[in-house]
């Protein structure tokens, strides 16, 4: 019986010991991080790591990282994984169609893909997140993502594409003004170019700068109604107007204004700030975010650039500025589901967006952000957004696969600009295949 009851008593310990290592090394490979709740007690938080699709590259992207190492540290219980995508599209496209995407967020610039997405049942609703900012976030921003009663993403940047940058040491030295007329900006290109300057960049490489400037055109003819019409195809693309927003390109590139179509045709647009601020080229229609990137290669808004809205073509018509923003989404099957709709509500509210703006060519979507946070020439850009009529941007709201046909015959038109009345109407020939199904 002695025998037997110290045999016993031995492998009990033995079991209490193996339990009490297997407690210690478990967990599933997670790293438990113990936070206090009340004194004498304390309480285990798993860690998460949240994966973050965007594009936001360069400075954007480490100010974007830096925005979130503040919320990792109210959050010490959570990581954040930002994952560069140059091809987001696709990359999220890609994870959505397995049922088990590998993010937690993705940050998309498309509203139309959104609710595409939304109503293939790929996307969670965000109306908790809207619900908790009701009244603080840009209406203008929320409706684009709505189906319904449901918001499939909530806005945590807004941008506008508000005019040309122009380098004001040119415009100096060769005395010129800056263009109020669309013979204006001819005369101008003109004189730059006859004094070896690039009067105008286009960014054509990328393709996407290139719808830009054709929207900015289109509502010089034809005003936000003619935008509107056309991005809805209420009108079509060979209809006069927007045929003649074509010709005037046709014409500015045929007058050398982007310079050499050849060279033009392999401009990436990045480059192209470097070769403003150096006044290589005097002249960059682009978004707000320019601001930003010009001031980190150390240059000072008003005395080595300014901005512009693009000049008057038919003075009959309005003008409008296009402007858009980034949409947080979370997939359906995200790895994080309940992390990541509190790292949205935080990207969503007037914190994170204060810190954004504060670095300049960030404008806030959440209202609660206040004025004073702006750099000069950003707020002059919240004034001009106030002042006029702002417009959807065009190529984003068209359906999905119509948007890169778009960049693609735009891109078209700058290699080969007399060619502009037939790329209208293959534009046409397949707006009708889209915007029909």
């Amino acid at each position: 019986m002695r025998f037997h009851a110290k045999r016993f008593a031995l492998l009990l310990s033995v079991l209490l010991l193996a339990a009490f290592v297997s407690g210690c090394i478990s967990g599933g490979g997670t790293s438990p991080t113990q936070t206090t709740s009340s004194p004498g007690q304390t309480t285990t938080q798993e860690q998460v790591e949240i994966v973050v699709y965007g594009q936001w590259g360069g400075v954007e992207g480490e100010n974007f990282q830096k925005a979130l190492k503040v919320y990792e540290q109210e959050h010490p219980n959570v990581k954040i994984k930002y994952v560069t995508q140059s091809k987001l599209r696709d990359a999220v496209l890609t994870e959505l169609a397995t049922g088990s995407p590998g993010f937690d967020i993705a940050i998309l610039p498309w509203p139309a893909l959104i609710t595409e997405l939304g109503q293939k049942n790929q996307l969670e609703p965000m109306n908790s997140v809207v619900d908790a900012y009701k009244g603080d976030i840009m209406e203008n921003l929320l409706e684009p993502v709505k189906v319904g009663n449901t918001y499939y993403a909530v806005p945590i940047k807004a941008w506008a594409k508000p005019g040309i940058w122009y380098n004001v040491h040119d415009f100096e030295k060769y005395n010129v003004k800056p263009p109020e007329t669309l013979d204006d900006l001819k005369a101008v290109c003109k004189v730059f170019e006859q004094n070896g300057i690039q009067p105008m960049a286009s960014g054509a490489a990328d393709k996407w700068p290139l719808s830009d400037i054709f929207e900015a055109v289109l509502i010089r003819v034809g005003g936000p109604q003619l935008h509107n019409d056309l991005m809805t195809h209420k009108v079509k693309w060979t209809d006069p107007q927007v045929i003649e927003a074509f010709k005037v390109l046709s014409d500015l590139i045929k007058d050398g204004c982007y310079g050499d179509p050849k060279v033009a045709i392999g401009e990436k647009w990045e480059v192209q700030v470097s070769r403003l601020g150096q006044g290589d080229v005097a002249m960059y229609f682009m978004g707000n975010w320019i601001n930003l990137m010009l001031q980190n290669q150390g240059y000072k808004p008003g005395t080595d650039y300014d901005l512009i809205p693009f000049p008057v073509i038919n003075p009959n018509a309005d003008f409008a500025i296009v402007a858009g923003g980034d949409w947080v989404i979370i997939p359906k099957g995200a790895p994080h589901k309940d992390a990541a709709f509190e790292l949205a509500k935080w990207l969503a509210g007037p914190e994170y967006q204060k810190i954004m703006v504060e670095q300049k060519g960030y404008l806030a979507p959440n209202l609660k952000v206040p004025k004073s946070a702006y750099d000069p020439v950003d707020a002059k850009i919240i004034d001009m957004m106030a002042k006029y009529t702002v417009v959807p941007d065009l190529d984003d709201n068209a359906p999905s696969g119509f948007q890169p046909i778009i960049w693609d015959k735009l891109f078209e038109l700058w290699a080969n600009p007399d060619n502009y009345q037939q790329i209208a109407q293959e534009l046409e020939q397949y707006a009708e295949q889209y915007y029909g199904s």
